[in-house]
């Protein structure tokens, strides 16, 4: 699971103190692309589809991914706030 803190910050209050903003309507994400994972197995454990999931995009997106011992490293499109990669047989 993976989740994207980058937003476009609210305007400082009165004070000039930063402001945790007025809920949903100053929720301003900007986009990441291009995160790259390396995830280290469990012993035994085999994976052969690699998929990330999020709500920006329909489906499953399968990704491209390299196995060196019981490590698998790829790397995850771009997600607005979060995305989900599956590891599965």
């Amino acid at each position: 699971h993976l989740v994207n803190y980058n937003r476009t910050e609210p305007p400082r209050g009165g004070d000039g103190k930063p402001s945790a903003g007025g809920g949903i309507k100053d929720e301003k994400p900007i986009a990441v692309t291009g995160v790259t994972a390396d995830v280290l197995l469990p012993e035994g454990l085999d994976v052969g589809v690699v998929e990330a999931l999020s709500p920006e995009k329909t489906g499953a997106v399968k990704l491209k991914f390299s196995r060196t011992g019981r490590r698998v490293r790829f790397t995850v499109p771009g997600f607005l706030v979060y995305c989900v990669v599956r590891l599965r047989r």
